[in-house]
């Protein structure tokens, strides 16, 4: 089984329809995690699926509550 390709910072960005400054700012707050190569940040694709699931879920919480 080979690794699945990183994503940089542009191509994640691009995959959550934000701005990069945007998922710069959720690693820095540590909201999502990152691999850095050098001065690059690198995204793996089951990262990103898991900040989705977790957001997703406090969203949809936050709905049915009314």
């Amino acid at each position: 089984m080979s690794p699945k390709p990183l994503l940089s910072l542009n191509e994640a960005a691009t995959l959550l329809a934000v701005s990069p400054k945007t998922l710069q700012r959720l690693v820095a707050r540590g909201d999502l995690a990152v691999i850095r190569v050098g001065s690059s940040l690198r995204f793996s694709t089951g990262d990103l699926e898991a900040f989705v699931t977790r957001h997703r879920s406090a969203v949809l919480t936050r709905f049915d509550a009314s």
